[in-house]
């Protein structure tokens, strides 16, 4: 199998996304359990791109990473309820985010938050590739492929997601999913990863242990459907 960015993908390139694409979605995550997600990955030696949400000196380890990509992960849900905290309106929001990683040109937000005019206003900020359409396989849906926004932004869609897979009752068979598709994505979360999540109740009992890396590691779970055996099942096809 072949792995990619999402930053390498050019759509008139079908080899450029007919590959496995690992994502991460940082979500605040404290830096012992983000620095044990990118050991894991980084043993691996393949290609991922990272969403961040905030500032820690481990997103200089991802930058300097050639095999990386690292863009934003824009939360908007306060924006929606009332709360100014990331800004007035959803392009303070991006800005404030792309104070995190100036130079990104990618984008997922939390929560897959999004609507026709953050795109633009994201695409007009300098992100080229978004990804905010999870298409689930588990849910019987269509491999959709990247493709070209009215505005030149290349959309990616993903197919895998580790807290939405806890949602569903269908679980699939990762080899053979992979074994049938040329392009699928995959998103991740650090702390998924560093519990092995497998279902929202371990994550929700967790959560207040969020910054106690030594008290979460006591929650971890052992199911081979959990999200830290499923990234080992991929990255060991």
């Amino acid at each position: 199998m072949v792995f990619g960015k999402i930053s390498e993908i050019d759509i008139k390139q079908a080899h450029s996304f007919n590959k496995i694409f690992l994502t991460f979605d940082i979500d605040w995550a404290s830096d012992e359990v983000l620095e044990y997600c990118i050991n894991m990955v980084e043993q691996t030696g393949l290609k991922a791109t990272w969403f961040a949400t905030h500032k820690t000196l481990l997103l200089q380890r991802i930058k300097d990473n050639p095999l990386f990509d690292l863009g934003i992960h824009p939360n908007f849900n306060p924006l929606l309820e009332g709360d100014f905290c990331y800004g007035k309106n959803y392009k303070e929001v991006l800005l404030h985010f792309l104070d995190i990683v100036p130079d990104a040109k990618i984008m997922r937000s939390h929560c897959l938050g999004i609507s026709s005019r953050i795109l633009m206003e994201a695409r007009a900020l300098g992100i080229t590739h978004e990804s905010n359409l999870c298409i689930p396989l588990m849910a019987g849906g269509a491999v959709l492929k990247p493709f070209v926004n009215w505005d030149g932004l290349i959309r990616c869609p993903y197919h895998y997601a580790d807290d939405v897979a806890c949602m569903y009752a269908n679980k699939i068979n990762i080899s053979n999913a992979l074994k049938e598709q040329e392009y699928f994505m995959f998103g991740f979360h650090p702390i998924h990863i560093f519990l092995n999540t497998e279902s929202l109740k371990r994550y929700e009992n967790a959560k207040i242990y969020a910054k106690n890396a030594e008290k979460l590691a006591q929650m971890r779970g052992d199911s081979d459907l959990g999200a830290c055996n499923v990234f080992n099942e991929i990255v060991s096809l």
